[in-house]
């Protein structure tokens, strides 16, 4: 499972002006009212959140509510209720849909009674207690939105499985040797691209799309790889029946060691025909993988250069790498593992011996 926080440009502009606004408010209104540290922080975290996604207009508005239900409501749970879920509100509008709105929702109702409760420790805290009230309102301000900064979370977090870790996790375990070596490397190849390479570029996707088909073809492998020693015995076995056959005098014995020894012979050009099949793999399995090692290098070196003005061939020989990434995909999808040549398959030749021994 991949966790990534995104946009962090947004978030430092919007934490930023969370806990400078609750700072500098809660100074300005320390003249005002005594509610100054809960006030200046309400409208601290309004103004962050405006500075960071914007509307803020929506947002000024609901810290305004939330103020005036401080102001305005007993002292007590029902205004801290009203209060923070007015700045719930203030902080999740914008941009966010599903599970992930209903997320921020709640979280800013938590995180909203954290800060005021912060704001209340720190204005009440016995090494506070002696301070002028502008110093304490501007420190509980800036608490306030230090505590709120925790309301963003849902908005940059995001929570994905990676298909490719999934995928290798699921070869299974007969994929040995120069097989799995390559999928090892697909699967870094697939990390290298994450790093370097946005969410939403369709770079990315090609790499993850190349790397899934060569995982799932090497897949099919699984079992393919052959012992030499069971090669040298089926020659013996035949080399023993030839001499059998050779010594023998009565005919239907003769027919009978003539019969098990093409079903020997359809064996071997069966397993012949397999390591033909597993070299072929392996030969388009590595040009695939250096096709994928080539497009993520050129894509991520497309990164940087993007706006230079050698960004016109870039993007062309990017264009054609794509392409030559696809054809070498295509190429060992239709590879056929471990199918027996036509005609010659061992079952074929066990069906023949035992019509010979009847």
């Amino acid at each position: 499972m991949d966790i990534r926080f995104r946009d962090h440009a947004s978030f430092h502009r919007a934490a930023a002006g969370m806990v400078g606004g609750g700072a500098l408010l809660g100074f300005g209104f320390h003249a005002i009212t005594p509610m100054a540290p809960f006030i200046g922080g309400l409208f601290g975290i309004a103004a962050g959140a405006a500075l960071g996604y914007g509307r803020p207009v929506w947002r000024l508005g609901a810290a305004t509510a939330a103020s005036a239900a401080l102001l305005l409501m007993p002292a007590g749970w029902p205004a801290l209720a009203v209060a923070a879920s007015l700045m719930a509100l203030a902080t999740a509008v914008g941009g966010l849909r599903g599970w992930r709105g209903l997320l921020a929702v709640a979280l800013g109702a938590v995180t909203t009674l954290l800060a005021i409760w912060c704001a209340f420790r720190v204005g009440h805290a016995q090494r506070t207690i002696t301070w002028p009230f502008w110093a304490t309102s501007t420190a509980s301000g800036a608490a306030m939105g230090m505590a709120a900064v925790l309301a963003l979370i849902p908005r940059h977090l995001s929570l994905a499985i990676d298909p490719v870790s999934a995928a290798m996790r699921a070869l299974p375990a007969g994929v040995t040797g120069e097989v799995r070596g390559l999928c090892e490397r697909g699967s870094a190849i697939w990390r290298n691209a994450k790093d370097k390479l946005g969410a939403d570029d369709p770079g990315l996707h090609l790499v993850r799309d190349g790397v899934l088909k060569a995982l799932e073809v090497a897949g099919k492998s699984a079992g393919l790889e052959q012992d030499a020693g069971e090669d040298a015995v089926l020659a013996r076995r035949i080399t023993e029946l030839e001499a059998r056959i050779a010594a023998s005098l009565d005919g239907e014995v003769r027919a009978q060691y003539q019969s098990a020894k093409a079903a020997l012979e359809d064996q071997r050009r069966y397993r012949d025909h397999i390591k033909q099949n597993r070299e072929r793999l392996i030969a388009r399995m590595h040009n695939h993988v250096a096709a994928l090692e080539k497009f993520q290098l050129a894509a991520s070196g497309l990164v940087a250069v993007r706006a230079a003005a050698e960004g016109a061939p870039a993007v062309k020989q990017l264009e054609e790498l794509s392409q030559t990434v696809a054809a070498s995909g295509e190429a060992l999808a239709e590879l056929e593992i471990g199918v027996a040549p036509s005609g010659n398959t061992p079952a074929a030749s066990s069906d023949a011996t035992v019509a010979a021994m009847t």
